[in-house]
């Protein structure tokens, strides 16, 4: 039955776009009902926050985020979410909601000003000839601010190259870390044998394969070191599975690879405190929050050097040299981040206090929420910035 369906949506997928369009426009009659009651309030700052939940606020701490969704959630405990009632709207570029265009329309029709925290773009080298396709909800979402936040300068770049922002203020924010939440202080006791942590989801394959072979060539020199992955893996799942389960067998690392599955905010200094540092083998990542909250830690991070993580990290770890190129992935020898690997665990200590250091200077959650408010006040007073 489902191989006759699976042929019909072949060969009719205009019918069955339709059929699901409709699928869906029907599931979301409720929702869209309880959208009909968002007004323009008159009183101090009242933001509402385009959760993926919205129009209820945005997830606890306690509950499972990731992304875009993390900063959400500190922003609402600090400046409350509100509905019906609000007089700003702050939406988040990776942060998904069925309705996201028809509440940004309605937003603007009622005279709410808008703030679109910009992440980053699809462009060739991930996403194919699809990348045009996949910004078009990008480009229509932006085109409704009022200020623009982008997370890091290439953040701000991809914009601008890929999805025309509008003429409006604009201001690059990284996004922050709860330096109380993930200190040092507070983390249990390194292993002796050297960790890595692969953190955040494993979306795309070439992440955990990447990080599989650096951690072979590594044995080369430390013949017990372990990797942590946390996370989803790709889709389809069995097949990711399965292409795990033969790699970990053919580079003969079962016993050094440890995989944890997602977890809740609260629970991740614990968990990436098992490891020396950081591996981060995403290509042109835009602007990780993982990054700082290894940092906030006191982890170095070892990474690729392009995307947004070079203005994260700095001198609190080692960058591996790639070509960038927006239309391709080009990846380091493994043995090349092997190599870095070894040179800051030689080190651990240095590196360790300028994560720390850098985390409070440049990526402390009270001045972003501070930053923030400031911003708010302005766009909503009309004034200059």
């Amino acid at each position: 039955m489902r191989n006759l369906l699976n042929s019909l949506k072949r060969t009719f997928p205009k019918f069955f776009r339709a059929v699901f369009a409709l699928r869906d426009w029907a599931k979301n009659i409720p929702l869209r009902l309880k959208l009909f009651a968002l007004q323009k309030s008159e009183m101090g700052v009242a933001v509402a926050y385009l959760s993926s939940h919205f129009p209820n606020p945005p997830v606890l701490r306690s509950e499972f985020a990731h992304g875009g969704a993390i900063k959400l959630t500190y922003l609402s405990e600090n400046i409350p979410h509100h509905f019906p009632s609000a007089n700003l709207l702050y939406a988040v570029s990776s942060v998904a909601h069925p309705l996201q265009i028809k509440i940004l329309s309605d937003a603007r029709h009622k005279n709410l000003k808008i703030v679109f925290n910009q992440n980053g773009v699809a462009f060739p080298a991930w996403d194919g000839n699809n990348y045009k396709v996949s910004n078009q909800s990008l480009k229509k979402s932006i085109g409704f601010a009022d200020f623009i936040i982008y997370q890091s300068q290439f953040c701000k770049n991809g914009a601008e190259r890929y999805i025309s922002p509008p003429d409006v203020p604009k201001e690059i924010i990284y996004n922050p870390v709860d330096i109380r939440l993930f200190s040092p202080d507070d983390r249990s006791a390194k292993p002796e044998m050297l960790t890595l942590l692969l953190g955040g989801n494993q979306y795309e394959k070439y992440r955990l394969e990447l990080a599989l072979q650096t951690l072979k060539a590594l044995h080369r020199e430390v013949p017990n070191a372990k990797l942590i992955v946390t996370g989803n893996l790709w889709l389809p799942r069995d097949e990711a599975e399965a292409w795990t389960k033969q790699a970990l067998q053919d580079m003969n690392l079962n016993e050094y690879v440890t995989f944890t599955g997602t977890y809740a905010q609260i629970d991740a200094p614990k968990l990436y405190s098992k490891a020396h540092l950081l591996l981060h083998t995403k290509y042109a990542d835009p602007s990780p929050g993982l990054v700082l909250e290894a940092m906030a830690l006191g982890m170095p991070v070892v990474h690729l050097d392009n995307g947004g993580v070079p203005e994260l990290v700095g001198d609190a770890g080692m960058g591996v040299h790639v070509e960038h190129d927006w239309n391709k992935i080009n990846l380091p020898n493994p043995q090349a981040m092997a190599n870095a690997v070894m040179q800051v665990y030689a080190h651990r200590k240095e590196f360790s206090q300028r994560a720390r250091q850098r985390a409070i200077d440049l990526f402390s959650l009270e001045k972003f929420v501070a930053r923030h408010k400031e911003i708010f006040e302005k766009v909503l007073d009309g004034s200059p910035f």
